[in-house]
């Protein structure tokens, strides 16, 4: 026999949910270093040629190391990401 799931009911009073049903989103430095961090791991384990995963990971390291790059290469980056 399956067993039966209760599901808890709404709040009678939807004033006081109001400040406590939603999660506050994180601040966004800390979403854009796990992106980094899953994208470099990703890389690391190797895939498969055309995943999207390491295609946003070559482009992030292109913008990233952009500044270090001799000033040519820049205009050239700059024109192909224009593109």
């Amino acid at each position: 026999m399956a067993k039966l799931i209760v599901l808890p009911s709404p709040p009678t009073d939807r004033s006081a949910c109001l400040s406590s049903c939603y999660v506050a989103p994180s601040p966004l430095v800390d979403v854009l270093f796990d992106q980094l961090a899953y994208l470099v791991s990703h890389a690391r384990q190797g895939c498969v040629f055309g995943c999207p995963d390491y295609a946003r990971f070559e482009r992030v390291q292109r913008l990233l190391l952009m500044p270090f790059e001799a000033p040519e290469a820049n205009n050239a980056t700059r024109e192909r990401l224009a593109a």
